[in-house]
């Protein structure tokens, strides 16, 4: 029974004991689906599309011939698979609307990413998105059935 013991302290304390080797823990990463934005920021959003991204991708409610693509569209869904919220952020912030790139304050477009995923059916949340780019590059964009 003693020895039973030791081994398995001594199991347990094997990762102190190796010098040289870095043990992580994995967080898993958060997902849209887990509700990360809250309706009243999403809300907010719609106003920032409508002010800066209407005339180019259209309403949100169906597809428009000659304008860029539809951000609550199956090929929007489809690029974006698996892709974080940080990822969505940095290409908006950086690309987005032309012309004007980095215009938009970092509240707009967290509230704009707010209005994009309620477009796209994912539900809200309680507590508002962030613009901090850590937390947002551990957010997966997934969409379709939970």
């Amino acid at each position: 029974m003693i020895g039973r013991v030791f081994r398995v302290l001594a199991l347990a304390s094997l990762p102190a004991l190796t010098p040289g080797i870095v043990h992580t823990q994995q967080v898993a990463a958060r997902s849209v689906k887990d509700g990360v934005y809250t309706a009243v920021q999403a809300k907010q959003g719609k106003v920032v599309y409508e002010e800066h991204c209407l005339e180019c991708h259209g309403s949100m409610a169906s597809a428009t011939p000659d304008m860029a693509p539809l951000l609550n569209d199956h090929v929007f869904q489809a690029a974006w698979k698996d892709r974080s919220l940080g990822e969505l952020f940095d290409k908006i912030r950086n690309t987005m609307p032309p012309n004007k790139a980095g215009t938009l304050s970092p509240q707009q477009l967290v509230d704009l990413i707010a209005y994009v995923l309620s477009a796209n059916a994912l539900k809200a949340g309680d507590v508002p998105l962030t613009d901090d780019p850590e937390t947002l590059k551990q957010i997966r964009l997934e969409t379709g059935p939970p």
